[in-house]
């Protein structure tokens, strides 16, 4: 009876998924090509003529391979609306990838092309753990204490994907920092748009970037030199013997957080559940996306892949098992033609540095989220090591420097830091622009962002923040005055209030 039901080959509600979930993904891809074309000075031919078919390699096999197994469990449960769980490219093990391996191994050597190759077989690596995992990681769990575990995992965040990021944001202040707020409003201020959040920050800072003269259309016009039609290739080259040496020091770090990236596709599949769709297996969704994760480094991708999080809004939406096969569409579009690199060419580094900070703090805040209070101190000190030896290896040669922006009058920052999310957190605008008043008031005399005080002779403030204390002033007071999200927060307040109360209740 169950076979004789049609399942739709793709529907309406697919379209709205297919582009939601490849821009979701595509816009990491955006910041780990402005990376290695901007920190690695990696040539144009690797990242558009290798590494962007096997990152559509992995799509395929991953994506393609979804919506046959989700459209097998429809047939099967005779659910022509069954909803398929979301899967793209994963950032976390990207940008760890990128920074806690591939730069280490760039800072080392200087050879670009080698600590790409290192960061492909890392790849490859990983898939393999991958699929390891989806076995043994509820066996590991049972072993290891959550606390010493995310606790590692959340100094690797802090040091590779906060710290590091920073750096690069902090030294294009208005064009990083303002992308930092923008994506902080949308998900601290819980706005709810359309569009994912990356990227309209990186609509919005690229916009602010042209407009304030910090890009050059000689960019985009050396960009047109990518397009073209790019077949992908086989890249044996990673199983040389010099690349496999150079990526031996890092396999503790490819095996642990391709592990704790298991787990984040556990509770994607968990969120299905939570939905009334307690039919949903966790192996095979699993090892599919570390096969493809594999198949994606022989091809040159080193931009790991797995499940994704938020099956409730998909399925909210009435999409279907055919949306995988839109994305497929999708990156095939540019994964083939060099397209992404007209895209990127528009997109300055600084631009996507700030997504890279928000995932960090994401991550961070993950290891608080899933252990009791008690551990916290746990947490804390199992990060540190990580933390404290990329501290050690980067100001000991005289790098980050974009923090000296934070420098001067650091208390006060991180007062005046703190003071701003809380309100964009409560959705107070009003207070948020006072705060920034007061830090343009405190840089004017030099208490901040500058190396001395008024009408001393070290007397110079950072212009780049005074710029972004006086548009985020304006942006805050029009927040204010048009009441800007102030229904849904308050729709959002009495939910939680009605949950506080229920809990209570039960207790």
């Amino acid at each position: 009876m169950t076979d004789r039901v049609k399942i739709p080959l793709f529907k309406k509600a697919d379209l709205d998924a297919s582009i939601g979930v490849f821009f979701d993904g595509f816009s990491k891809v955006i910041v780990a090509v402005a990376i290695l074309l901007g920190t690695f000075g990696l040539d144009g031919g690797t990242v558009f003529g290798t590494m962007m078919p096997g990152v559509l390699v992995s799509v395929i096999v991953m994506n393609g391979g979804l919506w046959l197994y989700y459209r097998q469990v429809a047939k099967s449960r005779g659910d022509r609306n069954l909803t398929a769980v979301p899967a793209g490219l994963q950032a976390g093990r990207m940008f760890i990838w990128l920074f806690s391996i591939m730069l280490p191994v760039y800072n080392t050597t200087g050879d670009a092309v080698l600590a790409f190759r290192v960061g492909v077989l890392a790849h490859f690596i990983g898939g393999a753990v991958f699929i390891i995992g989806a076995f043994v990681v509820p066996l590991i769990l049972k072993i290891v204490p959550a606390g010493a575990l995310f606790g590692s995992l959340a100094g690797g965040a802090m040091a590779f994907l906060i710290l590091q990021s920073m750096d690069g944001t902090l030294k294009m202040p208005l064009v990083g920092w303002l992308s930092l707020i923008v994506l902080f409003v949308i998900y601290l201020g819980k706005v709810n748009t359309k569009l994912p959040a990356a990227l309209i920050a990186i609509v919005v800072g690229a916009g602010i970037a042209w407009a304030t003269g910090a890009m050059s259309f000689s960019t985009v016009t050396d960009s047109l030199q990518n397009l073209g039609f790019y077949i992908p290739n086989f890249t044996f080259s990673i199983f040389s013997g010099e690349v496999l040496s150079a990526v031996i020091p890092f396999l503790p770090i490819v095996i642990v957080f391709s592990l704790n990236e298991v787990i984040t596709g556990i509770q994607a599949v968990e969120q299905a559940r939570e939905c009334g769709d307690t039919f949903f297996t966790t192996t095979k969704p699993l090892v599919l996306c570390g096969v493809a994760s594999m198949v994606g480094a022989l091809f040159g991708s080193p931009l790991a892949v797995g499940l994704y999080w938020g099956y409730p809004g998909w399925k909210k939406m009435g999409s279907g098992t055919g949306y995988h096969l839109g994305i497929v569409a999708l990156y095939a579009l540019v994964g083939l033609t060099g397209l992404s690199a007209i895209i990127t060419a528009f997109i300055p580094e600084a631009v996507v540095l700030p997504i890279l900070v928000f995932v960090g703090i994401s991550s961070y805040s993950q290891a608080f989220e899933v252990v009791s209070k008690k551990y916290y101190p746990a947490v804390i000190m199992a990060s540190l090591p990580v933390v404290m030896d990329f501290m050690m290896d980067n100001v000991a040669e005289g790098k980050l420097q974009g923090f000296l922006a934070f420098d001067p009058g650091s208390a006060f920052v991180g007062l005046l830091v703190g003071c701003v999310f809380v309100f964009i957190i409560d959705n107070n605008w009003l207070k948020a622009a006072i705060t920034n008043v007061v830090a343009l008031a405190l840089t004017g005399i030099g208490m901040i962002h500058s190396p001395g005080l008024l009408l001393t002779d070290t007397y110079s403030p950072d212009l780049g923040f005074v710029a972004v204390y006086c548009v985020l002033i304006a942006a805050f007071l029009i927040m204010h005055f048009l009441k800007f999200n102030q229904k849904s927060h308050l729709a959002d307040l009495e939910a939680e209030k009605a949950a506080s109360l229920e809990a209570a209740k039960q207790e």
